[in-house]
């Protein structure tokens, strides 16, 4: 029969248990640091390379389509006159009122257009155009002087011309830059509510 342990004394057990709880504690720290050392070393700085963010996410911000972000009302008056060889001249003036809506479309950004450099997202966007050729409203056109007859190649022509216009008074540099500038606060504004806290938008 062999003889049994003999049992433990108190100071025996304590030094145990205090040897145990030892061991537990630099255990729990040391997998604490290893945990807080690995999300300190997770950063995409500028030693790192940019990150393109998910094909899938450039589709769904593609799917937007045309954005406007500023709207100019216009009238133009135009004329034209025509001398004869006999008889008096004619004329014709009309009056025509347009909506010029400029914007983005959204649809054409690149495969690219969103990256993440560091902590920061990068959105490149399309140019500002016109989103719409279209931008006569032929329903208010007015006539203001009319003399003689006038076929309709002449009245396209009157068209054309108010279009022209149009266009010169409108697509103007400075009227570009406040769509430019209204598409980076809104554009911005969107992503910073899907979660990005930094953005960084230009064109």
């Amino acid at each position: 029969m062999q003889p049994s342990n003999p049992p433990l004394k108190e100071n025996q057990l304590a030094r145990l248990f205090l040897t145990a709880a030892t061991l537990i504690a630099l255990v729990v720290m040391v997998v604490s640091l290893t945990v807080k050392g690995t999300r300190n070393n997770i950063s995409f700085g500028p030693g790192n390379s940019d990150i393109t963010i998910d094909k899938t996410q450039v589709n769904s911000v593609r799917d937007i389509g045309q954005w406007e972000f500023l709207t100019i009302n216009d009238e133009e008056l135009v004329d034209s006159t025509e001398s004869r060889l006999l008889g008096s001249d004619r004329k014709i003036t009309r009056i025509y009122y347009g909506t010029l809506r400029l914007g983005i479309d959204l649809s054409k950004m690149r495969e690219d257009a969103l990256v993440m450099k560091g902590d920061t997202l990068d959105v490149t966007l399309p140019p500002v155009t016109l989103l719409d050729d279209d931008f006569i409203d032929e329903a208010r056109t007015k006539p203001f002087y009319e003399n003689g007859s006038w076929d309709q190649k002449a009245r396209e022509a009157l068209y054309a011309q108010a279009k022209r216009k149009m266009k010169e008074r409108c697509l103007t540099e400075d009227n570009i830059n406040i769509a430019q500038l209204n598409a980076v606060h809104e554009i911005a504004q969107v992503f910073r509510s899907m979660g990005y806290t930094y953005v960084d938008v230009h064109f």
